[in-house]
């Protein structure tokens, strides 16, 4: 049950959020008084110039493909306290929901494509079934297109890469206490002290206790710490190690069900006509518990001028163990005004470790330049999946389910009702495991300084297994396959700050590849298939203004997929999707220009399914045409800065049938900052400003999620 004391604590964050409006409102005019004449205006979010990869042989600019950087800036000043909440601020990625074979945690889709294994932490796989937190993360990059030469097996969406605070040089650190109007109690802590020449110690630490605005009865609380320690921060050698901690104690939401099948025309279902508060859980039964520990070495040792061993080594256990209400239409109760309280579950345990060895070089032969990496990365992942029975009675709702409340109204359901079934552990777990072994070698070739050539191969070993039983059947199946993947660009560079490329790129998808994230464990129904393709062709330009601080980029690009294989909510494949193709545009701008601050983007999708089938033409599930992300802060006075963000996606489809579909949306954010002095500064985010009670989610067969309403969070920020 929901911890005590959150209605009084909700009158007074509520209070003080709101009551402050008013005092920033009248910041400018403090700041023209208090701002002394010699004060420089300080903004941030400048554009990134390079990643944090060792992969990575050229700048952004001279990069052949799209890349954006969510900065530290960007994540507190939009108040993204998840890697979820941050992932709105870049164009081209929507979010995918579990169910049954899917767990229910963190699904991100890049151009309609699930990442969901395509998640790395400093450059490495982060393998594991999470729900991933802002508080230890440097920035989030987001690189587009399929990515395979650098990541391995998957990518075939792009890579999500996580940079984590770790010890460096200097004395810093900052604090920050946020309270909101959601019953928010957030305190985060970040403190880096140099206590030697080259020796450092880092500490991040979180505390976040909240419900979910605009959902009855829902909330997230969690903790987390992640200390680090640096020998030899700034020379030629460097040793970093790491540890990071995170716990989440939060009630899971399904949202709202479809509409039942016949109700509509055609069989066409969309999200049920009810209160967007509505939740059909209950908080007696439901739960999630995730837990995250993950241990990251690193060392970097310069050989000689310009070449630089490294290697980073990262060893994680996660779990993630939940019991969530499936607001239930399979027996056409929707149309009744009935929801059955069907469930899903999941108790998953994922251990594994994964290395880089990476050799980067720079030299040259005669007159050309070339930047090289050298590398082979290894993992090993091994996950083990129980889950629950539970008394959920009969989906057709007769009256004593409805008065054991199995099932519920669907105008008005009662996430307190005395639900006193039985639940019950199961004992027969579903294991699985995978290996790869891949090597690499990636170069940026330098022919003159306005013709540039970046290239790279990868060849990658992939083992998956599993054993258990479906439906009942027991199983021990294994599948290996072995592939080659490759990227290649032309750059042309017009100036020294502009460049024009094209590029391909291809991945390769085995199966299994998902093993530890939930999403796919290997079985009967996959054991034999080949590897899904995926082709990307790219071309784009770059630039960058106001002194390098503000980037533009623009691509048109072209996506061939092969081989999709389509789920059941129970994980196993059902189809076989011959081809589909995706082919499009994105524009973008982040950094600052003057006073303003940005990151900005659009992004245009043309999707067609080509399976020579009923569903031949049709979009692709899960891919908006048109997805917009929009960031912009303006620094009025040195002290005083006003922001705001809008986010929109045109209507998606959730099935390949294209029966399944959510409305468009924009949604918009704001916020106020005033900088008392060098050390303390007072924020106010509201999210959502609008109240746009749109779908954030949608899960074919039977639920969309809402998006979070409109929330005030007032945040308090000490630095030094």
């Amino acid at each position: 049950m929901r911890k005590s004391g959150n209605a009084r604590r909700a009158a007074t964050t509520g209070f003080v959020a709101l009551g402050c409006v008013g005092f920033i409102a009248s910041a400018p005019a403090m700041a023209e008084e208090a701002a002394d004449a010699s004060e420089q205006i300080v903004v941030t979010g400048v554009a990134e110039k390079e990643t944090s990869s060792v992969k990575d042989t050229a700048p952004i600019i001279n990069t052949p493909r799209t890349v954006n950087v969510i900065s530290e800036e960007v994540l507190a000043n939009t108040g993204s306290f998840s890697v979820q909440d941050a992932l709105r601020t870049v164009p081209g990625i929507s979010l995918g929901a579990g169910e049954g074979g899917v767990a229910s945690a963190d699904i991100p889709l890049i151009r309609g494509v699930d990442a969901t294994g395509d998640v790395f932490v400093d450059g490495v796989r982060d393998v594991g079934s999470q729900t991933r937190e802002s508080f230890a993360l440097e920035s989030i990059e987001v690189a587009k297109g399929p990515s395979s030469a650098f990541g391995g097996r998957g990518a075939a969406a792009g890579a999500i890469n996580l940079v984590s605070k770790v010890a460096r040089q200097g004395d810093f650190g900052s604090a920050q206490l946020t309270l909101g109007t959601a019953n928010t109690l957030r305190f985060t802590g970040d403190a880096n002290q140099e206590l030697a020449d080259g020796v450092a110690v880092r500490l991040a630490a979180l505390y976040h206790d909240s419900d979910v605005a605009g959902r009855d009865g829902v909330y997230s609380d969690r903790w987390g710490v992640a200390p680090s320690v640096t020998v030899g921060a700034g020379k030629r050698f460097t040793a970093t190690l790491g540890y990071y901690h995170l716990s989440t104690d939060a009630m899971p939401d399904y949202g709202i069900p479809l509409t039942s099948r016949g109700q509509l025309p055609g069989n066409v279902r969309i999200p049920a006509d009810v209160d967007p508060d509505n939740f059909y859980g209950l908080l007696n039964r439901d739960f999630q518990k995730t837990r995250t520990d993950a241990v990251t070495g690193h060392f970097s040792a310069e050989l000689a001028d310009g070449i630089v061993l490294s290697n980073t080594t990262r060893y994680s256990w996660t779990r993630n163990d939940y019991i969530v209400t499936n607001p239930d239409d399979s027996a056409g109760n929707v149309a009744n005004g009935l929801v059955w309280r069907n469930i899903k579950s999941r108790d998953s345990k994922s251990e594994g470790i994964v290395s880089n060895t990476n050799l980067g070089a720079q030299f040259a032969t005669g007159s050309i330049g070339h930047n090289v990496a050298l590398g082979f990365e290894y993992n090993d992942t091994d996950a083990t999946n129980l889950g629950y029975t539970v008394a959920t009675g009969n989906r057709a709702c007769p009256a004593a389910d409805i008065a054991n409340f199995n099932c519920t109204s669907l105008a008005n359901p009662n996430p307190g009702d005395p639900w006193n079934g039985t639940v019950t552990p199961t004992t027969t777990p579903a294991l699985a495991s995978g290996k790869e072994y891949s090597f690499y070698l990636f170069d940026t070739v330098t022919v003159t300084p306005n013709l540039l050539l970046n290239g790279g191969v990868r060849w990658t070993d992939f083992t998956a297994s599993g054993s258990g039983s479906s439906r009942g059947v027991p199983y021990d199946v294994s599948n290996s396959s072995s592939f080659w993947s490759y990227q290649g660009g032309v750059i042309f560079k017009p100036t020294s700050t502009t460049s024009l490329y094209v590029s391909y790129a291809n991945s390769k998808t085995p199966p299994g590849t998902t093993i530890g994230e939930g999403a796919e464990n290997i079985s009967t129904s996959n054991e034999l298939y080949q590897p899904q393709g995926t082709e990307n062709w790219e071309a784009g330009a770059k630039a960058q203004l106001f002194g390098g601080n503000l980037l533009l980029s623009g691509a048109a690009f072209r996506v061939d997929r092969n081989n999709i294989q389509q789920r059941d909510p129970t994980g196993d494949v059902t189809e076989i999707l011959a081809a589909a193709r995706l082919q499009g545009f994105e524009i973008s701008a982040s950094g600052r220009a003057g006073p303003v601050t940005m990151l900005v983007g659009y992004t245009y999708i043309d999707s067609e399914l080509r399976d020579s089938s009923a569903n031949d033409g049709n979009a692709l599930p899960q891919t908006p045409k048109h997805n917009l992300a929009a960031t912009v802060d303006w620094q009025v006075t040195p002290r005083f800065s006003i922001g705001g963000g809008a986010y929109g996606a045109s209507k998606r489809y959730a099935d390949a049938a294209n029966l399944v579909s959510a409305e468009g949306y924009v949604r918009y954010d704001a916020r106020a900052q005033y900088r008392f002095d060098d050390t303390f500064t007072i924020r106010l985010n509201v999210n959502n400003l609008t109240d746009k009670r749109y779908i954030t989610k949608l899960r074919n067969p039977h639920f969309a999620v809402p998006a979070n309403g409109r929330e005030a969070l007032l945040s308090f920020v000490a630095t030094y």
